[in-house]
């Protein structure tokens, strides 16, 4: 099995191979194992499904043979003899996959094909999820779409006609100029990153993290504790959610504020996540760029007449929940009404503003759209269950009958709850 499988794919994989190749690799297994009965207990199967998200399982090795861009061609090679070496191993998952899909049929089935030959985790996961985001935000996006006007056209025409002197100097000091190619490369990679790399993003913690719902797809919600930080802000002028798809002359300001248009005139790099914030009701909104740890002691000066204000971020614990795609205004209300469904499930956190939240984008423009990493944040308290709530009642009675004379309970200092509210952002 494992000479068969290698003969799937070129011995140089010099580029990660499409999912429609990794697909057709799963199926040729399938079809060797879907006609031999398989036999499992819950405990057993439970075992295969932590197997399968250990970094050394056969999925995970596979994926990183066939879908990482920063995966060099010896790398996939050495990859793929690893996995070649789990042939025992593949054959029995993909018997219990397929067994599960031939008993429940693919409605009911599914879930647990995707967890043992998919894990989370994997880019082929996000790629799935990815694609089947997009079968609704596709005709989302364009259902709005009109054709440009003559004023438009003539706006997007260069001011100057393109000089071809200039081109080829530019493209002789890019061939001779290694740093400049290895930029270029980066950039040429981060189009197939989820994350891109090189680009400064705010730090945080995670504290726990829980199902979004019963589904395969339904993604997970992570609890974040994020410190202080500071942000450059502009208001959007929009409300509610038609301002998160248009937020075109707020990231222009912004990204000239970070590139030196300020009253200073000093250039910063670029950072990621970009943020869409969203107050209770959709009342208002801002977008806003995290300034670079170096910068935020002292940033630039925003020009008086640009609209750029500096915002100090305080700390705070936030609920995210990933989606892959593009960003739509039905997408993010079908997210926020996931989110804010599984922080009710969990009952361990409470929204600190009802209706508020942030659309946080990581990605370029040129990012292929299923790869994109978008998130849907809310700032959250922790609460405190009701039993922990009358023990700490019960324990503050007898500290205020044994306090002294003279220092009222309402002097005392009560137990505050964890809070904030989420600025972060996204690059488009």
């Amino acid at each position: 099995l494992g000479r068969r499988l290698l003969r799937l794919v070129p011995v140089r994989l010099s580029r990660p191979l499409s999912m429609g190749q990794l697909v057709g690799i799963v199926v040729t297994l399938a079809s060797l194992a879907v006609t031999c009965g398989v036999a499992y207990s819950p405990e057993g199967l439970q075992r295969r499904l932590d197997k399968a998200k250990r970094p050394t399982s056969w999925q995970k090795r596979l994926d990183k043979a066939l879908l990482d861009v920063d995966k060099n061609p010896q790398q996939r090679i050495r990859l793929l003899q690893k996995v070649a070496g789990d042939g025992k191993k593949i054959v029995s998952d993909v018997r219990v996959a397929a067994a599960e899909v031939q008993e429940k049929g693919i409605g009911k089935g599914h879930p647990l094909l995707l967890d043992l030959l998919f894990p989370d985790g994997t880019t082929a996961r996000s790629d799935l999820e990815g694609l089947v985001a997009l079968r609704k935000q596709l005709p989302e996006l364009t259902k709005g779409l009109a054709p440009p006007t003559v004023e438009q056209l003539r706006a997007a025409a260069p001011a100057a006609p393109i000089d071809p002197t200039r081109v080829a100097r530019a493209l002789a000091d890019l061939a001779g100029d290694e740093r400049k190619q290895r930029e270029l490369l980066q950039e040429a990679k981060n189009a197939l990153r989820s994350t891109p790399k090189g680009l400064e993003t705010p730090k945080y913690r995670v504290l726990r993290s829980w199902r979004a719902g019963p589904g395969a797809l339904d993604g997970v919600v992570e609890l974040r504790s994020y410190p202080p930080f500071t942000v450059a802000r502009k208001g959007m002028g929009g409300a509610g959610f038609g301002a998160v798809e248009g937020g075109g002359a707020g990231f222009n300001a912004l990204a000239s504020y970070l590139f030196g248009d300020n009253a200073d005139g000093a250039a910063m790099a670029m950072t990621t996540p970009v943020g869409i914030d969203v107050s209770g009701g959709g009342a208002a909104s801002s977008m806003s760029f995290v300034l670079p740890r170096d910068a935020a002691r002292a940033p630039p000066r925003p020009n008086a007449d640009g609209g750029v204000a500096l915002d100090e971020v305080p700390a705070r614990i936030v609920a995210v929940k990933a989606f892959a795609g593009v960003v739509t205004d039905g997408e993010v209300r079908r997210q926020r009404d996931a989110l804010e469904a599984a922080i009710e499930a969990d009952g361990g956190t409470a929204p600190v503003e009802a209706g508020a939240f942030s659309v946080l984008q990581y990605n370029a423009p040129y990012a292929i759209p299923w790869r994109r990493r978008n998130e849907l944040a809310i700032v959250v308290s922790e609460v405190v269950a009701e039993e922990e709530a009358a023990s700490a009642g019960e324990a503050a009675a007898g500290d205020a009958e044994a306090a002294p004379a003279g220092e009222a309970a309402g002097e005392r200092e009560g137990r505050e709850g964890v809070s904030s509210w989420y600025d972060t952002g996204v690059r488009l």
